[in-house]
């Protein structure tokens, strides 16, 4: 069973506001794809957006710039279990429009500028938020056990 989040639950677990979440919507087609306020994100959407709040906020590059690696980012990121991208890094070469998923052991020899994200703080901050809001939303537990009351009410002559 695959589990689906909603464009609300995408921009809290990921940190954004509504304002830059839809700015994003109109750069990266596969955000695109939410319609209304139903599921239809998958986990690895959360990371791949993860990634690009990264890269955007934290590092100053312009989501119109991410364009054309939005797809291959996002399609990565879904077909990559979490557990695999942990224990990664992901390499992004814009000039050229490509991505590379690498053991964060492996050398990448390249004689060309690219970004290196080591994946395993980007989960780690994914799995807290995701694990924070699901606190919120259980119930909290009675002070005292649940009791039956119709005997006593009934011993009264049946007035409250």
């Amino acid at each position: 069973m695959t589990l689906l989040y909603t464009p609300g639950q995408l921009r809290t677990a990921v940190s954004i506001g509504p304002e830059t979440y839809r700015h994003w919507k109109k750069a990266l087609e596969p955000l695109r794809r939410a319609r209304g306020h139903s599921p239809c994100f998958r986990s690895g959407d959360l990371v791949a957006l993860a990634v690009v709040r990264l890269l955007t906020l934290d590092m100053g590059i312009r989501v119109g710039a991410l364009t054309s690696i939005g797809e291959a980012l996002f399609d990565l990121c879904n077909r990559s279990p979490w557990p695999v991208m942990e224990r990664a890094k992901l390499i992004i070469d814009l000039p050229n429009s490509v991505l590379l998923l690498r053991s964060e052991l492996a050398e990448t020899p390249t004689d060309k500028p690219y970004v290196t994200i080591p994946l395993s703080p980007v989960i780690t901050q994914l799995r807290e938020q995701l694990l924070a809001a699901g606190n919120e939303d259980e119930q909290s537990s009675l002070r005292f056990p649940p009791v039956e009351i119709a005997p006593a009410v009934a011993s009264r002559g049946g007035r409250p």
